[in-house]
């Protein structure tokens, strides 16, 4: 809804009721000051809680980020395990690993192979 101004092109030349009239015009303009000053009010504090929710938002996928940091493997992490498991099946199919060999000795013992 439009601000009107209660006495624009009708203003009396009469100085009372001119005096009256600028009175009324004050008055409203007075109204409508305070009913923007409320809306303007509400509007920050609903700015102030928008914030203030985004912020705490913000921060809690900050901290999700910093816990996922702190548990995610390093790129030399992987390769070392990587590595290490390699080690292990390579002995393990060669059969240099120290029980397989003590196993195919005996085996070749009960054999008569050595």
């Amino acid at each position: 809804m439009a601000f009107e101004v209660p006495h624009k092109h009708d203003i009396s030349l009469d100085g009372q009721e001119m005096r009256n009239q600028m009175i009324e015009n004050f008055e409203a303009i007075e109204h409508e000051d305070q009913q923007d000053d409320q809306a303007l009010t509400k509007e920050t504090q609903d700015r102030a809680d928008a914030d203030k929710k985004l912020d705490g938002r913000i921060d809690d996928a900050n901290n999700r980020m910093d816990q996922l940091d702190q548990e995610k493997a390093t790129h030399n992490d992987v390769n070392d395990l990587r590595d290490e498991l390699l080690k292990k099946i390579k002995h393990i199919i060669l059969g240099t690993d120290e029980e397989t060999v003590k196993t195919v000795i005996q085996e070749m013992k009960k054999e008569g192979t050595i």
